[in-house]
């Protein structure tokens, strides 16, 4: 991660090395075999040459704004073909398969919600909170009954919205429970967030936006062309609803354990306007935090995989279901 203003990184054989704006050098440098990826933050620079030590070596740049939003990202022109999967992902908008993608990552989402809070229920001894992550999953059940009914995409997301806006109205609500009514209030906030568990979410997300926005384009998908997330210009709508499977096992589980050993205080937080962003502080605990999260190993449908490569298995799930590969979807449910 290059944050600092006037940084920038430039290549020396295979290393990439950080200088400062009076060319005093910051740190040795990093191989280029040992980096997946560099984040530049607006103010910081990187050098033509190190692009290029970075996409031959496979090494995706991904460019953010001082609150930690993506706005671009550098890839190699050698980019696989992937005309024939995005035209059978066209033709899924209509041929029923994006409903069945979309229920399936909602349902999925909800589920996770309530596997964290039945975990958490069990750690804590606390009734309250397994009989809230009861009512979340009985939403999920709501998608399974509903799915047949849904004959075209338009009548499915406006039904899906609903039943997932319940879902995370009882979860957010739920994990007042938990944690500290002086670093959360008790409901999600954005724009900007309001307390410190919202701003570290909202930046969480941001990291792992770029994983599944990576994960897409590896896959051959066209991330601008999703199913439960409308279409815009700039919208990456099937970024937003693969990420909907992974957001509370890889960053709300993070975050909250931050949170929960005093490891972040509101001293890494910066006021602005109507709410608060994380300071440079507090960005860098929560980037190392989720990556740790994204590099963890588990088991899971009997092969041990890091959470990072489960986001890039469920993208080639996603172009495998798309094109006729495989018959059909699985998607990623965390119930630890």
């Amino acid at each position: 991660m290059v944050d600092e203003y006037g940084t920038y990184i430039h290549k020396k054989s295979n290393r990439f090395i950080f200088v400062d704006k009076t060319e005093k050098l910051l740190k040795k440098g990093f191989s280029a075999d040992k980096v997946s990826q560099i984040l530049i933050y607006t103010g910081a620079a990187v050098t033509a040459d190190a692009i290029e030590l970075a996409v031959k070596k496979g090494i995706d740049i991904v460019y953010l704004d001082r609150m930690g939003k993506p706005f671009a990202r550098t890839y190699s022109c050698g980019q696989e073909n992937s005309a024939t999967v995005q035209r059978y992902q066209a033709r899924a908008y209509d041929d029923g398969k994006g409903i069945f993608l979309m229920s399936s990552m909602i349902g999925a989402k909800i589920r996770n919600q309530a596997y964290f809070l039945k975990s958490l229920a069990k750690n804590r001894d606390n009734e309250r909170l397994a009989g809230q992550a009861e009512r979340i999953m009985s939403q999920a059940e709501k998608i399974k009954k509903r799915a047949e009914e849904w004959g075209y995409i338009e009548e499915a997301r406006d039904s899906l919205f609903g039943i997932e806006g319940e879902a995370s109205r009882i979860y957010f609500q739920a994990l007042s429970n938990v944690l500290p009514e002086a670093v959360y209030s008790g409901t999600r906030t954005k724009r900007p967030p309001g307390d410190l568990f919202n701003a570290m979410l909202s930046y969480g997300y941001g990291i792992l936006y770029t994983e599944v926005e990576k994960a897409c384009i590896l896959s051959g998908l066209n991330p601008y062309m999703g199913f439960l997330h409308t279409d815009l210009p700039g919208k990456p709508s099937l970024v937003l609803d693969l990420i909907e499977e992974f957001r509370q096992p890889v960053v709300d589980r993070s975050v909250l354990s931050l949170i929960s050993k005093n490891l972040v205080t509101k001293n890494d937080l910066k006021p602005v306007e109507g709410g608060f962003y994380l300071n440079r502080a507090g960005r860098h605990k929560t980037l190392e935090a989720v990556s740790e999260r994204l590099a963890k190993v588990i088991n899971y449908r009997d092969f041990r995989h890091s959470f990072s490569s489960l986001v890039l298995l469920q993208a080639r799930a996603v172009s495998k279901f798309l094109t006729g590969e495989r018959n059909g979807y699985a998607p990623f449910v965390y119930w630890r």
